[in-house]
């Protein structure tokens, strides 16, 4: 994939722009050149925030995906990165109707829209590797089964084959990645819900106590989100059309070890502490999880090269230039 790719006569819509991978996203499509248009419903607690996008010439509409406004902003659009959704695991469990509403039914009306005003553009999902549940074998390719531990994991899977079943039964051009572990700038820090990685940066930054829960060897593999916003673009490539891919790194790390990566990046003097399992993450945790990102290495070049270290550096330094993150509800 070409890094420096002109897209200056592109118009790009993003879905979820507003959040913490669609806004890096909308960065580096506005710096490549296209008119990029952002969606968002700006769900609170979800993330979103106009801030994330300061700096990028960017239109924006604050709508659910399935609005009837959403027409106009699509009608036109060469590429749709529709990246809108809700991503809390627990969430999901206390309100799975929300979930299903968010993740499913508005995708269904996204779609629907689409098809009727605009059939030909160019669709890029994404999802979750938390569609595969726990898994059978490592590293999990996209031929393991799918058996999700979680509403959410349900929803975003009904969400990605909702997006090939119009690209079989209508022509349209759409791809689904299964995205890891996502870290880096413009992510809500001041959850406990979305992640692990933004809960083990934030109490690093503030110099408080990492809680680990069990005994600190479960393993992940994560991905620093410069890196999946150019599996995003890579995936508009013409081979990857009706395809569902996998996103994810060589390299797998234990809980343990990718704290202590924070801690020694930020010069945090916090520590770490195992504690154990509170029950509603213990319920539905997947155990130990390592994506095998062979598929898209293979059609599209696509593989992640920042080293943990290095992107954990440059998030710190992000963050530490925009204290807001540290507070922002």
């Amino acid at each position: 994939m070409d890094p420096s790719s002109d897209l200056s006569s592109t118009v790009c819509v993003v879905t979820g722009g507003l959040g913490f991978i669609g806004s890096n996203l909308v960065h580096e499509l506005s710096r490549r050149g296209a008119t990029v248009r952002v969606v968002d419903a700006l769900i609170e607690g979800h993330g979103g925030d106009p801030r994330n996008v300061d700096g990028s010439d960017v239109e924006i509409v604050i709508a659910e995906i399935g609005d009837d406004v959403v027409g106009e902003v699509v009608r036109d659009a060469d590429i749709v990165f529709n990246l809108a959704g809700q991503v809390s695991h627990l969430a999901s469990m206390r309100d799975p109707l929300l979930d299903l509403h968010v993740n499913t039914v508005t995708h269904a009306s996204f779609l629907e829209t689409l098809r009727r005003v605009n059939p030909g553009a160019r669709v890029v999902h994404t999802s979750t590797r938390q569609v595969y549940g726990r898994p059978l074998r490592s590293p999990v390719d996209e031929l393991h089964p799918t058996s999700p531990m979680d509403v959410n994991g349900v929803a975003k899977l009904a969400g990605e084959q909702l997006h090939l079943v119009y690209h079989r039964a209508h022509a349209m051009a759409t791809t689904s990645l299964r995205l890891t572990n996502v870290y880096g700038p413009r992510q809500r820090l001041s959850s406990d819900e979305l992640g692990f990685l933004p809960v083990f940066i934030r109490k690093a930054l503030l110099g408080e106590e990492i809680l680990i829960f069990g005994d600190g060897e479960q393993r992940r593999d994560c991905v620093y989100v410069a890196d999946v916003v150019e599996a995003l673009i890579g995936s508009t490539a013409p081979e990857a059309i009706g395809r569902t891919f996998n996103v994810g790194n060589v390299i797998d790390h234990s809980l343990a070890e990718i704290a202590g990566v924070v801690i020694e990046t930020t010069g945090s003097n916090g520590g770490l502490r195992l504690v154990p399992w509170p029950q509603d993450h213990q319920r539905i945790d997947i155990g130990s999880f390592h994506t095998d990102g062979t598929t898209i290495a293979e059609m599209l070049g696509w593989k992640a090269t920042t080293t943990l270290d290095k992107g954990l550096r440059e998030t710190a330094t992000f963050y530490r230039g925009h204290p807001w993150y540290l507070s922002s509800t």
